[in-house]
């Protein structure tokens, strides 16, 4: 190849490379709806927060959904007894469904999608694996009772994946108050000096 031919080739890879990256910066540049904000849109909010429920032998459930990362994810823990779990609900783009991933301290893991409803709920319909590979499927439909409390219920799944007639059993969680965020005792004592 002579000089003139080299020149073009590297000339036009040089134009390629920056229109590749000024495309992909651009693209960037758009930011995505947050899922808070499309939660928030559709009037799904009321789940952040902190909710507790008591089952018949005492033992407590506590379920917390916290906004992370600028409203794109949304931190879920379970916990029951010395059952717990730690997962994370995002939105992709290219679906119309919430994502969750999880995993819990007895080796298990999960997938959800989130899905609102026409009666103003949500569900949830969850594939778990436990330690030993075994699968399980259920779903969890959330409804808004009062600002201080949702009730949750918990169906099976048929094979087509649509939840069952009968629920397994209802819930009814109590939103608990946020923790507040005080000054450090050692501040207050110099002010008090």
């Amino acid at each position: 190849m002579n000089e003139r031919t080299t020149a073009k080739v590297g000339l036009s890879k040089t134009v390629f490379l920056m229109t590749a990256i000024l495309i992909i910066l651009g693209g960037s540049a758009v930011a995505q709806q947050s899922l808070r904000d499309i939660v928030k849109e559709f009037g799904y909010d009321w789940l952040a927060g902190r909710w507790i429920a008591t089952i018949d032998d005492g033992t407590t459930i506590q379920l917390v959904y916290k906004w992370e990362l600028d409203g794109h994810l949304l931190a879920v823990d379970f916990k029951m007894g010395e059952y717990a779990s730690r997962g994370m609900i995002f939105n992709l783009q290219s679906e119309e469904k919430a994502t969750q991933v999880s995993v819990d301290n007895r080796g298990g893991r999960s997938k959800a999608t989130w899905a609102g409803r026409e009666d103003g709920s949500l569900v949830s319909k969850t594939e778990r694996v436990n330690a030993e590979g075994e699968v399980q499927k259920s779903a969890a439909v959330y409804k808004k009772v009062d600002a201080k409390t949702m009730k949750i219920a918990l169906y099976g799944l048929d094979e087509n994946g649509e939840l069952n007639d009968e629920s397994w059993f209802t819930m009814d969680f109590k939103r608990q108050a946020g923790k507040k965020k005080g000054k450090p005792a050692a501040k207050q004592q110099k002010k008090s000096s």
